[in-house]
């Protein structure tokens, strides 16, 4: 097994020079970014430290209250069941309540993604029960961004991941990219002609048009969008090749990635992000200003920040790796999608019930990215799982129960499931997800096997909910 290598302060995945990059910026840098310019973290580099005491990497962030990936999670406060199983559990709960999710030297973190799995969780878990079941594939059935699918990677499984978000395929399969440095140099050459060619666009002043509603207009300055439309014409004139640079999709996805931060919308961590205001506005930040070129620079450091952690992946991997497959799908009609295939470990995050909406989340980037129609569009928007706009206690229960129906047929014989889950709000009631889906596993022929759970603060000011890692298996 391919276990992820410790990152000194000095990164070791740092390549000498990247074409065109190397010539404008001096050397490269890997995991260990300087403070770029519109660069996606802020400009703030995250160090790698081990602890002396544990031997676990400690994230240790140089500016506090910096809003991170599951940053607010709490020392796990109780276990139970199978007290190995259950030890495994409490141990990814804790490591994620003192680990910055972005400060890994691969692609975790890239392209945020609401309520995203913490990369600990998926490694602990991964790391503690792959050698108790048989020897076979991951399958995460709410891949979002591929955290699950990275980590198989790393872990040497193959991996098949469904999310009825048509931009989770794009996204994972960027995560799960190793890239070699030859490679990385092709992508880089692209992406300085793409850089150029947007920014004379805004010199002259061409007229661009964005694909997007007027709703979803409003929530740019009219210079931003007509500077965003520009770049991602230059995106979009890039071949289709289809070949194994997959150039296109790496400059769309780094476009997508910036898409919030030069908006007025809030950010992809406040829970309230992507409710729908009559006047197209998602936040009070009216006043952000984002100046001339800066759209295309924030674009231009997200991709240089991606590239680094791809190639610092294929430092680790290599070219040599087990399929990683990803799916636009409904976790629901996960039979259909693995065929005959069983899943020997099971390892997801479903959607919090009650909590999200992720069709109105992701709706600017499905706009400008043209996943906004055709068929997977509308069964993402008439399929989502436990959304917040049609949250009600019988739903959450038919949706759970096929839900699990549909693990249940994919789980191996002897294989393990986990699902993380957090307690659903319906209305005003809070529900706690463990006991909710201990009531309703055995019908589906699954038995919980060990339970671990995590108090987190509420993002609407109310009591913490609990996040909950439930081990299962066939009955």
């Amino acid at each position: 097994m391919r276990q992820p290598p410790r990152a000194p302060a000095a990164s070791p995945h740092a390549p000498a020079s990247r074409g065109p990059r190397g010539a404008d910026r001096g050397p490269a840098r890997g995991p260990d970014r300087g403070a770029d310019r519109g660069a996606g973290t802020g400009g703030l580099t995250p160090r790698w430290a081990v602890d002396e005491n544990t031997g676990l990497d400690r994230a240790v962030d140089r500016v506090a209250g910096q809003r991170r990936a599951q940053a607010n999670l709490l020392p796990p406060t109780s276990q139970r069941g199978d007290p190995v199983m259950a030890a495994v559990l409490y141990d990814a709960l804790e490591a994620a309540s003192t680990t910055d999710a972005l400060a890994s030297p691969y692609p975790h973190g890239f392209h945020s993604w609401p309520a995203g799995l913490h990369p600990t969780i998926a490694a602990t878990v991964l790391s503690g029960l792959l050698p108790m079941v048989p020897q076979g594939g991951v399958v995460d059935p709410f891949a979002g961004g591929g955290t699950v699918g990275l980590e198989a990677l790393l872990h040497d499984r193959p991996f098949v991941g469904t999310d009825l978000n048509p931009l989770s395929r794009m996204v994972g399969t960027e995560r799960c990219r190793p890239r070699s440095l030859t490679q990385v140099q092709a992508v880089a050459t692209v992406l300085a002609g793409v850089v150029e060619r947007s920014k004379d666009r805004v010199r002259q002043k061409q007229p661009s048009r964005a694909p997007v509603s007027p709703e979803i207009a409003r929530q740019y300055a009219p210079h931003t969008l007509m500077e965003l439309a520009g770049l991602l014409a230059e995106i979009d004139a890039i071949p289709r090749d289809g070949g194994p640079e997959g150039i296109r999709n790496t400059l769309a996805v780094g476009f997508s990635a910036i898409l919030t931060k030069v908006s007025n919308r809030r950010g992809d961590t406040d829970g309230t992000a992507g409710i729908p205001r009559p006047d197209g506005i998602e936040s009070d930040d009216v006043g952000k200003r984002v100046g001339r070129f800066i759209p295309t620079e924030r674009f231009e450091a997200k991709v240089h920040e991606l590239l680094d952690k791809q190639q610092a992946l294929h430092d680790v991997v290599g070219d040599d790796i087990l399929p990683v497959t990803l799916v636009t799908a409904d976790a629901r009609d996960l039979p259909g999608v693995l065929g005959r295939k069983k899943a020997s470990l099971i390892l997801t995050s479903p959607p919090y019930g009650g909590t999200y909406d992720y069709t109105h989340h992701h709706a600017h980037r499905l706009a400008f990215l043209g996943l906004d129609a055709g068929g997977d569009a509308q069964s993402f928007d008439r399929r989502e799982l436990f959304a917040r706009r049609r949250a009600n206690p019988s739903a959450f229960d038919d949706e759970t129960k096929q839900m699990l129906a549909s693990l249940a047929e994919v789980l191996h014989d002897d294989g393990l499931c986990v699902l993380v889950v957090g307690d659903a709000q319906m209305g005003t009631a809070r529900v706690d997800a463990a006991a909710h889906l201990e009531s309703l596993v055995h019908a589906a022929g699954l038995a919980m096997v060990a339970v671990a759970s995590a108090p987190r603060p509420d993002f609407t000011g109310g009591r913490d909910r609990l996040e909950h890692l439930v081990c299962l298996r066939r009955r």
